[in-house]
């Protein structure tokens, strides 16, 4: 796309499958839960994202939490005239992961400008393998902050 043909936000997202958008094509996830201020993605599990024991890379856990609290915005904020940026993310790790886990994220408190969310990640049989929270800045299409 020439630059006289881009959008004004500067992102062309008519090819962008929101069913089943690139960063859960790359996980091969499922969203198996997504309503208002809640999301519940279930993530396989890949030998590539771990670390030499074998278990969950920790920054891989830091993408599954981020996501999944990206997730329960969108739950928020189906439409695509609403725009958000994480701001902090704040990883506690608990327990490795070794298998197929779940990441479910919500939003605790929306304003104006900034959202609080938190998320977990579950082993496959159900413990806390990580918690992490997030503050959200809200902007508009053109990347400044909302009104």
């Amino acid at each position: 796309m020439s630059d006289t043909n881009r959008p004004k936000h500067g992102v062309d997202l008519s090819f962008v499958d929101m069913d089943q958008p690139h960063t859960l094509k790359t996980f091969k996830a499922d969203v198996e839960t997504l309503e208002p201020g809640f999301a519940r993605i279930r993530y396989p599990f890949n030998l590539e994202w771990c670390n030499p024991r074998g278990s969950l890379q920790g920054g891989m856990f830091a993408v599954f939490l981020d996501e999944v609290m990206g997730y329960a915005m969108i739950g928020s904020h189906p439409k695509l005239d609403t725009l958000w940026t994480t701001t902090s993310l704040n990883v506690s790790y608990l327990r490795p992961i070794t298998g197929e886990c779940i990441a479910e994220g919500r939003v605790i408190r929306e304003g104006k400008r900034s959202v609080y969310v938190e998320a977990e990640i579950l082993t496959a049989d159900g413990k806390l393998a990580a918690k992490g929270t997030s503050t959200m800045m809200i902007l508009r299409r053109d990347g400044e902050l909302a009104e």
